[in-house]
């Protein structure tokens, strides 16, 4: 196929001057645009356009941009068959065809601007025709009205030129027959040449419609073969990580099992060697007449020793001073762990065995001194609960006079004279009574006798002066409770009433 070299300008141009058919193929690089580009290159095709104008375009060119601003472009590889002479699209191909009918179609587009040529030059005839007609039909009044000028003179002459005149009137009409003949055949020319360009566009919608159809089955083809793909590759990745695990079972299998093997090797060692010592004669774990003593240190060290069950427990005492508490600054002693118990020195004639030391006993080792601070000091034989006991029974007894005094005491307040005499002993008590008030209180550790005493003179009130206030007020007690209150005269609890919802009436 000879394609024309140079723009669309020049091919119009060198078509129109040549009066043949001016071919446009626009392509791409696409596969299509290649298999239509092979049916163009056909050597039948090639010999019905070698009288063609023939221009191919490829896509983001400036020829393209030019072709595409007249001729609408939707789809590519587009052929155009245009007429030089109108300038319209006797045929157009969206798409891949044939050799067979593309050849088809050229010689039908051939032939259609073929026709086209022979309209025209009828056309033109037509048109050449008409104007001598027009001629005449504007002459021909001026020569009628000289024939009828002459026919007055001479008949024969006035006949001649009636026949005459008669004779360019049926040219006229003749004329004008043919003028509208061809009028019609324009007409019906145009008609069909609408309803072919109709055809034409419906067709080349059609052709539109099935390339988008394609190309989207062709889509939905390559999203069906990648969806195939990654199905694919996925499998394969599960199948190659069910291999791994199943390889890596395998060989945990293989380590547990060799694991196992070597286990059971071992295990059947040590029953052997079991069974050879158990065939052996075993040694007794104490002699008898033994008594194995561990002695426990208060830093957490231990000794053991081994003495005769019949030993007695100074001997004992004497291997602590000379192994253990050699370096020691005091003294020490020993204890039973459990129940603990001190073994003093009372009873070191006494054998381990009477002791219940033999065969294997534990004895504490501790200073003396902190045993003695641990006893509350003194190293009398008496419990500290004891102890406690007899201290508390002398406390209640000398709490028998103090209470007798504070009774006195409270007994002088109350009289209402503030000049008497206190007891002997207690100036410096009225001293800071008289640079703060006094409020006298059971005491604490008085004896529960004395606590019910107090408590039984529940009302009692007592009452105290301030002396830098100058102001007076009272201390009633109730059972354990004191309340203070101002001494105005009357107390507002007292005086009050109470209704049936619990709130106070005054």
């Amino acid at each position: 196929m000879k394609w024309f070299e140079g723009n669309v300008a020049d091919a119009i141009a060198s078509s129109q001057s040549k009066r043949c058919l001016f071919i446009v193929f626009a392509t791409d690089d696409g596969s299509e645009s290649l298999s239509m580009l092979e049916s163009w290159d056909d050597e039948a095709v090639s010999d019905i356009t070698s009288q063609c104008v023939a221009l191919k375009i490829v896509s983001d060119s400036a020829s393209y941009s030019q072709f595409t601003q007249i001729y609408p472009i939707s789809t590519l590889p587009t052929s155009y068959f245009i007429s030089p002479l109108t300038g319209g699209a006797l045929d157009t191909i969206t798409g891949v065809v044939g050799a067979d009918e593309l050849s088809q179609r050229l010689t039908a587009s051939l032939e259609k601007m073929t026709d086209g040529s022979a309209a025209m030059a009828a056309s033109s005839a037509t048109a050449g025709a008409g104007a001598p007609a027009a001629t005449v039909a504007v002459t021909s009044p001026p020569v009628a009205a000289a024939t009828a000028a002459a026919a007055s003179a001479n008949g024969d002459t006035a006949g001649s030129s009636s026949t005459q005149q008669l004779t360019k009137e049926e040219k006229i009409a003749k004329a004008q027959e043919l003028i509208a003949a061809k009028r019609r055949e324009k007409m019906e020319q145009d008609k069909q040449l609408n309803l072919d360009s109709e055809k034409a566009r419906r067709a080349a919608g059609k052709q539109t419609q099935e390339f988008k159809m394609r190309q989207e089955q062709r889509a939905a083809a390559d999203r069906t073969k990648e969806w195939r793909r990654e199905q694919r590759e996925a499998f394969e990745a599960k199948e190659e990580i069910k291999r791994k695990i199943a390889e890596d079972r395998a060989a945990r299998q293989r380590s547990k099992e060799g694991a196992m093997a070597s286990a059971a090797s071992s295990s059947a060692s040590a029953s052997a060697s079991a069974s050879t010592a158990a065939v052996a004669p075993r040694p007794s774990a104490l002699p008898s007449g033994i008594a194995r003593i561990q002695f426990r240190m208060p830093n957490g060290s231990s000794v053991t020793e081994d003495f005769p069950s019949s030993a007695q427990l100074g001997t004992a005492r004497q291997f602590v001073a000379e192994n253990i508490c050699a370096k020691w600054p005091s003294a020490f002693i020993l204890q039973t762990s459990y129940p603990r118990q001190e073994l003093t020195t009372e009873v070191d004639d006494q054998t381990l065995q009477e002791l219940d030391l033999a065969p294997r006993a534990a004895l504490l080792v501790l200073p003396a001194n902190a045993f003695k601070s641990s006893r509350g000091g003194g190293g009398g034989s008496g419990s500290p609960t004891a102890v406690s006991s007899a201290v508390s029974a002398m406390w209640k007894l000398l709490m028998i006079p103090l209470l007798l005094l504070q009774a006195i005491w409270q007994w002088i307040n109350n009289s209402g004279s503030p000049s008497a005499a206190t007891p002997s002993g207690g100036a410096s008590a009225a001293g800071r009574s008289a640079a703060s008030p006094t409020y006298d209180m059971p005491s604490a550790s008085a004896s529960p006798a004395s606590q019910s005493d107090a408590a039984g003179a529940a009302g009692s009130r007592d009452r105290r002066r301030d002396p830098q206030t100058g102001s007076s007020f009272g201390m009633s007690q109730e059972g354990r409770i004191n309340r203070f209150k101002p001494d105005d005269g009357h107390d507002d609890d007292d005086m009050g009433t109470w209704n049936g919802n619990s709130t106070q009436q005054q």
